[in-house]
């Protein structure tokens, strides 16, 4: 008897399924996110199973595909504070964008959570660039990154999506502002138009920037610091001889751009550059870490390509070490020559007094 009610609830279970239709699941698993941190409705729409429709809001465009929905349905697209959500975002990371759906059949209000296919989210944003991440959202607010990748062409970011079962947030790593880490001086600065080659130059550093480096126009600024800021650190057997850093904000947002679509090209001009100097990435915290790729050197010119602004630069040269005297502790170097202008002086009296007699 037990065996058949077992058989009986499996039937009656596979029934209930075969009616129930795709693209549509029950209230109690499906969360809503405007109870859970994204209360903003920026748009709704009804959306039949037979038609394409699209929404648009800002800078964000969702395209529904013909089919996606078996039955009638509004579609609500909805943001969150971005403050509020970018709480839990992962460290290193600046959230720009949040979004999430609220899918509902019209006939009963049911929440829906899968899709029989996907929809298609994109941004166009002047912040999106080649390291611009996309996260997904729980309902608890967590994050994690959504294991595939955007699709990222220029200033825009686009990803299908075929449940609604998480929200989604748009960040890019954060920027370090080198006016705060060892570098204060403004030396230089230019605005950069797309399209446009420049250059910016000050105290033997010369920076072209390319015609498509950046997408959106720019602030390019150029920073120093004092040379003394750095000797601490300084490898062993080096001494700096200059240094530099970027700026780069981004005139439609003022953000700070971190990545550039193509390398500027620095050139320091300085006497104390010879074949041995070496050129160190700087980190915020004051770091060196040789860069991977090789200075080209000619003359007392050293030159390098840079497709970011994540770090400072120091160009070094060995250092010069004086002997000292083990007795006084002084530079030998004054003694030696002090003592030479004495034997010369004697030589000098010696050749006068036999001349004069």
């Amino acid at each position: 008897m037990q065996t058949k009610h077992v058989v009986a609830l499996s039937a009656a279970a596979t029934l209930l399924a075969l009616t129930v239709p795709t693209g549509l699941s029950f209230a109690a698993s499906a969360p809503d996110f405007t109870q859970d941190g994204f209360p903003t409705v920026v748009k709704t729409i009804t959306v039949s199973p037979t038609a394409a429709a699209t929404i648009k809001a800002g800078d964000i465009t969702i395209s529904i595909p013909a089919g996606t929905f078996s039955q009638p349905v509004n579609f609500s697209l909805l943001e969150g504070p971005v403050s509020k959500i970018a709480m839990n975002e992962p460290a290193g990371m600046q959230t720009f964008a949040d979004f999430a759906f609220k899918v509902t059949e019209t006939s009963n209000n049911t929440l829906v959570t899968t899709f029989n296919k996907p929809v298609i989210f994109s941004i166009t944003n002047p912040a999106v660039n080649a390291d611009t991440e996309y996260y997904d959202i729980s309902p608890s607010g967590q994050y994690a990154l959504n294991p595939i990748p955007a699709t990222i062409s220029g200033t825009t970011l686009s990803h299908a999506i075929k449940a609604d079962t998480v929200a989604w947030a748009v960040a890019d790593p954060t920027v370090p502002d080198f006016t705060q880490h060892g570098f204060p001086n403004v030396i230089a600065k230019t605005t950069f138009t797309p399209g446009q080659a420049t250059s910016v130059s000050a105290n033997g550093i010369t920076v072209d920037i390319p015609a498509n480096t950046f997408s959106t126009p720019v602030t390019f600024e150029l920073l120093q610091g004092p040379i003394a800021n750095f000797t601490a650190n300084a490898p062993s057997s080096q001494a700096p001889v200059t240094d530099f850093a970027f700026k780069v904000i981004n005139n439609q947002t003022g953000a700070l751009v971190g990545k550039f679509n193509a390398a500027v090209i620095a050139k320091i001009t300085n006497s104390q550059i010879n074949s041995a100097s070496k050129y160190w990435d700087i980190t915020p915290s004051g770091t060196y870490q040789a860069n991977p790729i090789a200075p080209t050197i000619t003359g007392d010119t050293l030159s390098h390509p840079i497709d970011a602004a994540a770090v400072g630069w120091v160009i070094t040269s060995p250092a010069v070490h004086q002997a000292t005297s083990p007795v006084t502790g002084l530079p030998i170097a004054p003694i030696l020559g002090g003592g030479a202008v004495m034997v010369l002086a004697g030589l000098y009296l010696v050749v006068r007094k036999g001349a004069v007699h």
